[in-house]
């Protein structure tokens, strides 16, 4: 049986597309905004005062919780999930040349939203449970290499896996929230060191903000310009990091 029908045709029925709310256009519109000013604080932390750290970070962490949403719901709705996938493995490669330049020597959070695309998938193709949470597991720790981390894969399956509406949005950004947000807080209340703070807001802030953002989504597309949202992930970092280079002649990753 193939419960990828069942699942689509559930959110089909729980979010009927409406005029009302937030189109996935303007989902995507707010996670570059957030995505571009936490890149940017990234690039020129050490030139900023903290509290451009603090708007910057905050603003930030609403992306990749939207990310998360939309590739949910673009597997729900694809016609098919191979081109979803090859789409997004080559934009992957494309971006961590500038990423790894630029940002950090991790693999770029394409890759983590890859991971979890392949999660479901094979949730909905692979009959034995057992092996599906074996290769369900395996794939999550190799995310650990991955912008994100393990976390990424964990909220992307809970976004599929819980049936309520409200409680697949509210549900998966509690993990950054509790799991990130309040340790890096406890780490800034112990020495209220404001260098910390920005690194709490990031989830706190961020990952909260989102959850309204979510509950508004209509459940319609808006307008379909599928191939800017790609091209900007990799465009906007190496910008960003000429800016840097040519402005400050620093060249390497922030931070």
């Amino acid at each position: 049986m193939d419960t990828r029908t069942d699942t689509s045709a559930a959110s089909a029925s729980s979010v009927a597309p409406s005029r009302r709310g937030l189109s996935s256009f303007a989902l995507k519109i707010a996670a570059i905004v957030g995505m571009t000013l936490n890149h940017a604080c990234y690039l020129f932390y050490p030139h900023l005062p903290v509290e451009a750290r603090c708007v910057l970070f905050g603003v930030g962490g609403l992306t990749f919780p939207i990310m998360a949403f939309l590739l949910v719901e673009g597997y729900r709705r694809t016609s098919s999930v191979e081109r979803y996938a090859g789409r997004m493995l080559v934009f992957a490669l494309v971006a961590q040349v500038p990423y790894g330049l630029f940002l950090a020597h991790n693999l770029n959070v394409l890759f983590t939203l890859s991971i979890g695309l392949a999660i479901l998938h094979a949730r909905d193709r692979m009959r034995n449970r057992a092996k599906f949470w074996l290769f369900a597991a395996a794939l999550t720790a190799a995310s650990a290499l991955c912008d994100w981390g393990v976390i990424g894969p964990l909220m992307i399956l809970m976004m599929q896996e819980i049936p309520e509406r409200r409680q697949r949005i509210v549900l998966p950004l509690l993990v950054p929230i509790l799991g990130t947000g309040l340790p890096a807080l406890s780490d800034y209340t112990a020495s209220f060191d404001p260098a910390l703070l920005p690194f709490a807001l990031y989830p706190l802030v961020g990952c909260t903000t989102a959850i309204p953002l979510l509950l508004a989504y209509n459940g319609s597309r808006g307008r379909p310009m599928k191939w800017f949202f790609y091209a900007y992930y990799p465009l906007h970092i190496l910008a960003l990091g000429l800016a840097k280079g040519v402005l400050l002649g620093e060249w390497g990753p922030g931070l």
